[in-house]
């Protein structure tokens, strides 16, 4: 019970995380005083501690179930935004960062198993996209809310962002406690093998490592077409935020459909088409460096909605295929470990972005390459994984 109560807790927990995510760099320098490298280093520490928590939370998971995992999470990401509030040196930013990016992981170790219960589908394709879509949008309207309260003087509308981020953490939490009632569930028997298990599972972990590949085009969109568009082809600002609010209106508007439209489409066939689209866009993103400026903004929308195409069909389809696959007593230490595909994207992306200084177009030869191999090891997990994982 409490479907519907979940989506208003995930779009509560996102628009918060939308507001103060995207300022979190100038938090820690116009509030707390950092200087620009030594924001970024706290930052890229932060979320290494975050690495650390995949295995224990899905253990939990799999122990007290994956809506008390989520709540502790929230819990968690509260007393990190709260700790922003009061932080004036590097350490306590340090922690700051650390305790938000230890809950965001233990969020995402979770809260897929939690939708996966409350389903009735057996098929968890659209549950996920509506989960999905629900974040995406929240987290638009967030960022948009930040920009408006950062424009203005002083310190005091970052203060208020993270004070409000810390509110929507506390508020979601409440709405799981009252309003989400999974069914009960029942505990792993302690020392399973589950890790040993999963270690030995060649396909889950081949899994992961194609995921990696495609949550890296992921980060590199949001992360890097940013500095390609600025650094690069010199366009104006603006033009930033036409790409973002492009994305995010194709996903709101399509995202359901799409996977509708894929049901009886085999997991692996639909990730490799989304692959194939993402290689096609990242060797479009390097060939903008040769569009002539008056048709930039055309040619950047175009090559966006290849992007967005193959992101409405992995984003639902990798994660229900990660859950599917996984077995019955082992899903959340199964799922929390795919996550690592994501995290480690997170600490990678910033790197491949840097080979810009080397020349402009690497990066995304680089991911390109990468989704190649990616691509290429799709049929082989297609015939060993689990079918009824693959066929839905």
């Amino acid at each position: 019970m409490g479907r519907n109560a979940l989506l208003v807790a995930l779009g509560v927990d996102s628009f918060g995380t939308g507001v103060f995510l995207p300022v979190t760099v100038l938090y820690l320098t116009f509030v707390i005083g950092l200087d620009l490298p030594t924001a970024g280093l706290v930052g890229a520490a932060a979320t290494a501690v975050g690495l650390l928590v995949p295995p224990l939370a899905g253990h939990l998971v799999d122990r007290w179930g994956p809506r008390t995992v989520l709540v502790t999470a929230q819990l968690v990401q509260a007393a990190g935004a709260g700790m922003y509030l009061v932080a004036t040196s590097v350490p306590e930013a340090f922690l700051a960062a650390a305790l938000l990016a230890m809950g965001q992981r233990g969020f995402y170790c979770s809260v897929f198993v939690l939708i996966a219960d409350l389903s009735a589908e057996t098929s968890k394709d659209r549950p996920f996209a509506l989960a999905g879509v629900t974040m995406s949008v929240c987290f638009g309207l967030g960022a948009g809310v930040a920009g408006l309260l950062t424009g203005a003087e002083g310190d005091w509308p970052y203060r208020l962002v993270a004070a409000g981020n810390a509110v929507s953490f506390l508020v979601c939490a409440a709405i799981l406690l009252r309003f989400v009632r999974p069914a009960p569930h029942t505990p792993s028997e302690r020392g399973d093998g589950a890790f040993r298990q999963l270690l030995g599972d060649r396909p889950y972990l081949g899994l992961i490592l194609v995921n990696f590949a495609f949550a890296l085009a992921v980060d590199l969109f949001v992360l890097g077409v940013p500095v390609y568009l600025r650094l690069v082809l010199g366009a104006p600002a603006w033009m930033i935020g036409a790409v973002i609010v492009t994305s995010t209106v194709f996903r709101l508007c399509f995202q359901v459909a799409t996977v509708d439209r894929l049901r009886n489409v085999p997991r692996t066939t639909a990730l490799a088409g989304a692959g194939l689209l993402w290689i096609t866009w990242a060797l479009a993103t390097a060939a903008a460096l040769w569009v002539p400026a008056p048709w930039n903004l055309a040619y950047l929308l175009v090559i966006t909605l290849v992007h967005c195409v193959a992101n409405l069909v992995h984003a639902p389809t990798s994660t229900a295929l990660a859950e599917a696959s996984a077995p019955p007593g082992a899903r959340g230490r199964y799922v929390a470990s795919f996550q690592y595909s994501f995290g480690v994207s997170n600490v990678v992306a910033p790197a491949v972005i840097s080979l810009t200084a080397v020349h402009p177009v690497l990066p995304w030869l680089v991911l390109a390459a990468v989704l190649t191999a990616a691509t290429a090891a799709l049929p082989v997990l297609g015939r060993t994984l689990p079918a009824v994982a693959v066929h839905r």
